[in-house]
């Protein structure tokens, strides 16, 4: 993996962008934070900057384009090539609480809200290289 040092947060709720951000901040890991609103928005930061994130938070539930959408559009065949960033579903769905279900919509994992800043952290470590 590149040395990356940005994770992009995609969520709809205004003040849950903040929390996620404030987590990441708070941990002092020296990841920068970008932010998307809708799954359309996170599509075209990482279309415009495809090298630049470690890490993606996609909230599951929003409008425009959902966050299993927005992935499959990442992972889909016709973006040359197709974007390996991990994608961590955050969400309080219950059904994304199995492995399976969140590999079926091309995630690498979930995060389940409210947000666990030891979950967030334990995410970074597994997917981020901190140097």
């Amino acid at each position: 993996m590149a040395n990356r040092k940005r994770i992009l947060i995609v969520e709809d709720d205004t003040f849950m962008r903040f929390m996620i951000k404030q987590i990441i901040e708070t941990l002092g890991v020296g990841l920068e934070v970008d932010v998307a609103n809708d799954g359309v928005s996170a599509c075209e930061k990482i279309e415009l900057n495809p090298d630049s994130y470690a890490l993606i938070l996609m909230d599951v539930h929003m409008p425009n384009l959902s966050g299993i959408e927005a992935t499959k559009r990442l992972r889909s065949n016709s973006v040359d090539p197709p974007r390996d960033i991990p994608v961590i579903a955050v969400t309080a769905d219950t059904g994304f609480h199995h492995p399976l279900a969140v590999q079926s919509h091309g995630m690498n994992g979930y995060l389940p809200k409210p947000i666990s800043p030891g979950d967030l952290n334990s995410l970074i470590d597994k997917y981020c290289e901190i140097s």
